[in-house]
């Protein structure tokens, strides 16, 4: 895989600045200009919307915040391809896959189908994150296991590969919400299926929480193995849905990088060749490894320390607590199987373009390229002349 510049391009951030065609071609000029080779365009958002007209879905004009009523009877995802269309910009659709409502403004399709909610371990912890990147993130999760939601995020691709002339598909959310979900009773019973017994004591013999902090019980690794192959159960599918249409649509996806603590979205981002060794891994963890399903992954590398020694000097508790620790992480757990492309979070780098720089520049010289997130810091840091100068 040749060197990539990956920008993304986030509906709820860019959506009031994006209404105007001119921005959005304003956008594509500034691509080319700084030798994007990707854009990542949403076609369905954290909260379950889509940007285009769905069969299945509900469109982004339908939330209740006034800013996204504007885009009414307009097609963001068709726009976008339209303004990179002749420019050489390859297009990937992103979708936000197992999120499915905003527990803020009460909306989503989760709250038309509340069974397919995920069940929390106790639903005290409502407002517990998502994600380690996603503090305050409303977002509300649906089971991946239930048979009504893979069928559904399954239609939602299809249709999109079906409608737009589109290079590819990057999942995001493609996994759990956090460590204490899904705690179901169809968990429960395909889990008991999984292992080939009855759980005795359901949830403690899986896990308890003790000052609000989850402390493994025995049946914990297999419980990890357990869900990591439910997500990779649905990536394998998805891979058919895209690879039968057109085996040249690129099939990608986004993690965060910090893989030690990854069993809290129930998902092993790795290659089937790698074995890790930590407390919660059981002896097959490997065969929910899911690397091998995907053209490249991108790794979100979501530090402002961009070296080992800088997050050493800031007392940060591992090295992979950097930009260069987390391509470290990532190249070893990928175990070479696929190209991984490190992600910034350019909100890092807020009032330091001098370290935003000097992170793209160790994520190209170490990995398949960079993917930036996202195009919003650019144009509020008024951050594209440097890029450009020093892309070039």
């Amino acid at each position: 895989m040749e060197q990539s510049n990956i920008l993304w391009v986030d509906f709820l951030a860019n959506a009031t600045r994006l209404l105007d065609a001119n921005k959005m071609k304003e956008l594509i000029e500034h691509a080319q200009n700084c030798k994007i080779t990707h854009l990542v365009v949403d076609a369905k958002i954290p909260y379950g919307f889509t940007t285009y007209p769905s069969q299945f879905a509900f469109h982004v004009s339908e939330m209740k915040d006034e800013q996204y009523k504007r885009w009414e009877g307009r097609d963001f995802l068709q726009e976008m391809i339209e303004h990179a269309k002749g420019t050489g910009l390859k297009v990937i659709a992103n979708v936000d896959v197992f999120s499915e409502g905003s527990g803020i403004n009460k909306e989503g399709m989760v709250y038309s189908k509340p069974e397919w909610r995920v069940t929390l371990y106790d639903e005290s912890f409502s407002n517990m994150p998502t994600a380690m990147e996603n503090h305050n993130d409303p977002t509300i999760f649906v089971n991946p296991i239930h048979p009504e939601v893979e069928a559904y995020e399954l239609s939602i691709i299809q249709e999109i590969i079906n409608h737009y002339e589109i290079d590819g598909v990057v999942l995001d959310r493609c996994r759990y919400p956090n460590i204490y979900g899904d705690f179901s009773r169809l968990s429960k019973e395909k889990f008991e299926a999984y292992i080939e017994q009855k759980i005795e004591n359901w949830p403690t013999d899986i896990m308890t929480v003790e000052h609000k902090k989850p402390v493994f019980g025995k049946l914990f690794p297999k419980w990890a193995e357990f869900r990591a192959n439910n997500i990779k159960n649905f990536v394998k599918k998805a891979r058919n849905v895209v690879k039968t249409k057109n085996t040249d649509l690129i099939f990608t996806v986004y993690v965060g990088s910090w893989y030690p603590l990854y069993y809290n979205e129930g998902v092993n981002w790795g290659s089937k060749t790698y074995q890790p060794s930590f407390e919660w891994v059981s002896d097959t963890y490997c065969t929910a490894a899911y690397a091998e399903e995907f053209d490249f992954i991108m790794t979100g590398c979501y530090y402002p320390e961009v070296t080992i020694e800088e997050a050493k000097n800031n007392q940060r508790p591992a090295n992979w607590y950097s930009v260069e620790g987390a391509i470290e992480m990532s190249k070893e757990v990928i175990n070479g199987q696929i190209p991984v492309i490190a992600s910034l979070y350019l909100k890092d780098y807020q009032d330091n373009v001098e370290q935003f720089l000097k992170a793209v520049k160790l994520c190209k010289e170490q990995t398949n390229g960079v993917m930036l997130f996202d195009t919003i810091y650019l144009e509020d840091y008024q951050w594209w002349g440097e890029f450009e100068r020093f892309i070039k």
